[in-house]
């Protein structure tokens, strides 16, 4: 839990969160208008594989960049509002939770290798990131906070 934190204390990491909020904010802000699947709540996010790779190679800094990444889009994008609380959340857990899960899993960083267990350990981390966001975000939209239009 402290490794969560001490990004905040250590310069290089805190640029490294700055470069993942700024290129996700950049990838995310162009497809809240082009293509919205449900105006002003969720729309197609190609910005998601560059945190997912971020999330790999930074992790923590990369959650904390995912986070303030999706608020910076909801802000550009016309969709700040009570739920973006709940994107900021999950959009931390989206990075977040690849990263230790492959630690948890394999250790060390993630280097690509031919080997289906390899490939299926890789699916299986983004798989359950992209489910818990999913998860935090569809609660909080059960639990009453409209997204702003």
């Amino acid at each position: 839990m402290s490794e969560i934190f001490s990004v905040w204390k250590k310069p290089r990491l805190l640029v490294l969160t700055s470069y993942t909020a700024a290129i996700y904010a950049a990838v995310l802000i162009p497809f809240k208008y082009g293509l919205p699947i449900i105006p002003g709540a969720t729309e197609i996010r190609p910005g998601v594989a560059v945190l997912l790779l971020c999330a790999f190679l930074f992790g923590p800094a990369a959650a904390w960049g995912g986070a303030f990444g999706n608020l910076i889009g909801d802000f550009f994008g016309g969709t700040l509002g009570v739920g973006s609380i709940f994107g900021f959340v999950g959009n931390f857990l989206l990075a977040y939770l690849p990263y230790r899960v492959w630690e948890v899993m394999r250790g060390g960083r993630p280097v690509p290798r031919a080997s289906a267990i390899w490939w299926f350990k890789y699916v299986l981390a983004i798989l359950l990131s992209s489910a818990a966001c999913a998860a935090f975000i569809a609660w909080g939209l059960r639990c009453g906070c409209r997204f702003s239009y």
